[in-house]
């Protein structure tokens, strides 16, 4: 016997990513919060998984990586950060369905944001709150340069590359970062 579906899109979207400490969520609304600063995210885009690169802003390609100092399953104490920068050996480009595969890993976009979510105990509120966000915004070939293969980093070595910016200045730290 077939039942009958008694929920809506919305009671799924809740329901799937209704919990935004969760760091799959955090991360994706990492990248939201990055699109909406950069003015790249219209009302009828849908997030592509597994795109080569998170974003598009002004002829670049924008890669966001998300962390936070509270996790789902430590709320009362403090993590550590970190974010994954390794060299990829390949890529899917989602606009055009086409796998690359590189002679060397490297690194898909032409600029990387990092999110950090501070607050502690994490809470949807808090997470949901730009204002509880710091950002750094580091050419790839800063990173090339200076981390070569290193396959994550942490917030001290993110300070040495660059200053942290508020989510206001996202936008403005992409340009200066790729030069425009």
């Amino acid at each position: 016997m077939i039942g009958t579906m008694s929920g809506d899109l919305t009671e799924f979207q809740r329901w799937a990513t209704g919990n935004l400490v969760e760091n799959r969520n955090r991360g994706i609304f990492g990248e939201w919060l990055v699109g909406q600063a950069l003015g790249v995210i219209g009302d009828d885009e849908v997030r592509q998984e597994w795109d080569a690169v998170d974003l598009h802003f002004d002829g670049l390609t924008i890669e966001v990586k998300t962390s936070g100092r509270s996790q789902t399953w430590n709320q009362s104490g403090s993590s550590i950060p970190r974010f994954g920068i390794a060299r990829q050996k390949r890529a899917w480009f989602a606009k055009t369905d086409d796998w690359v595969v590189y002679d060397e890993p490297k690194r898909s976009a032409d600029v990387y944001v990092f999110c950090l979510h501070r607050s502690a105990p994490a809470t949807n509120e808090n997470v949901a709150d730009p204002e509880s966000w710091s950002f750094w915004v580091i050419a790839t070939s800063t990173l090339d340069d200076e981390l070569d293969d290193q396959s994550s980093v942490g917030i001290s070595t993110l300070d040495q590359l660059a200053e942290p910016v508020d989510w206001l200045g996202i936008k403005a730290a992409v340009k200066r970062a790729a030069g425009h």
